[in-house]
C-alpha cells in the first residue's frame, strides 16, 4: 500500500544593516529546533518555514519514529515504510535532503505535530498529550554551562530592553549582556551585569521596574541562544535606542559598532 502526501517548503531571509547579509540571515529568528517526545533533537538538517508551515527532513525524522526510508537514486523520490505501509513522499530535495510536511509525518506516524512560530519549534509527539507552548520553552534549555537563574534574568531584560524589537534586536541586547558577563571589567554573573550600580544604573529597567516583567516567548528564545553561544553583537558593551535615551554618554565616549533594529551598538 503506497499513499502520496504533498509538501509545503522555503526559505526566508530577514537581513539588516550594516552586518554582512550572511551574519545577519543566521539572527533573524530563533534556531529552528525539533523536539520528540518532549526531547530536543540535534537534527543536521534543520526544519524551514513558510508561512508559519514546516517542513522537515524526512530520513532524519522517520527513523526517530521508527520507520525506514527507501531512495531511489534514479528518480530522485523517496518512501517510508512503517508498521508495514509503505508510503510515497511528494516533496522537494533542499540542500541535497528530502523535506516532508508535518502533517505527513503526523499521517504516516500517527503522531501528533505543531508547529510553534515565534521559537521555531517543531513539537512531535507519539506517546503523551503535545506540550504546551510554555512547557515546549520549559523542555528547550540545556543548562550547560549556565543556571536557570541565568536565563531568568537575561530573558526578562530581553523582554524589558527590546519589547517590540524584531528577534534580532532582542539577540542583540542579550549578546551585550553576555560580552559584559565575559570581559573583567563587569560582574561575572549574569544577575549582577544586568544590576551593576558601580558607576550609576546601567539598564533603565532596573530602576523603572520593567524588568520584573514576564518575559515573551521570543525574549526567553533569545537568551537560550545567546547563552548557548549565539552572538550577533560582537564584542560591544554597550546599546542604546536614541529615540528614548536620555544621556549622550555612550555616543560621545564609545565608538559605534552597527544597529540593529531600534538600538544603536558600541564597543
Amino acid at each position: 500500500m503506497v499513499k502520496a502526501i504533498g509538501v509545503i517548503i522555503m526559505s526566508s531571509i530577514i537581513a539588516f544593516s550594516p552586518l554582512p547579509l550572511a551574519f545577519a540571515s543566521e539572527c533573524q529568528a530563533p534556531q529552528p529546533r525539533i523536539m520528540i517526545d518532549r526531547v530536543v533533537l540535534n537534527s543536521p538538517v534543520k526544519p524551514i518555514v513558510i508561512n508559519k508551515q514546516a517542513s522537515l527532513p524526512v530520513r532524519y525524522i522517520s527513523e526517530c519514529l521508527g520507520g525506514i526510508v527507501y531512495w531511489n537514486p534514479d528518480e530522485k523520490t523517496a518512501s517510508v515504510s512503517y508498521q508495514g505501509v509503505e508510503t510515497q513522499v511528494k516533496g522537494a530535495i533542499i540542500n541535497d535532503a528530502m523535506m516532508a510536511s508535518l502533517d505527513f509525518f503526523s499521517d504516516v506516524f500517527g503522531a501528533e505535530g505543531k508547529f510553534f512560530p515565534k521559537e521555531n519549534l517543531v513539537v512531535i509527539s507519539t506517546r503523551d498529550s503535545l506540550p504546551s507552548e510554555k512547557e515546549a520553552l520549559e523542555l528547550i534549555p540545556s543548562y550547560s554551562g549556565y543556571t536557570q537563574e541565568d536565563l531568568l534574568w537575561l530573558a526578562k531584560i530581553v523582554e524589558a530592553e527590546a519589547q517590540g524589537e524584531p528577534y534580532a534586536s532582542k539577540l542583540g541586547v542579550a549578546s551585550v549582556i553576555i560580552n559584559r558577563k565575559e570581559s573583567n571589567l563587569y560582574p561575572d554573573t549574569i544577575k549582577d551585569v544586568i544590576f551593576d550600580k558601580r558607576f550609576g544604573v546601567q539598564f533603565t529597567p532596573t530602576a523603572n521596574g520593567a524588568v520584573y516583567n514576564s518575559p515573551s516567548a521570543q525574549s526567553w528564545m533569545a537568551a537560550i541562544e545567546a547563552l548557548e553561544g549565539t552572538n550577533n553583537a560582537p564584542s560591544t558593551l554597550f546599546f542604546l535606542n536614541p529615540r528614548y535615551a536620555t544621556s549622550n554618554w555612550v555616543q560621545k565616549n564609545r565608538r559605534y559598532a552597527f544597529t540593529i533594529g531600534g538600538h544603536n551598538y558600541y564597543y
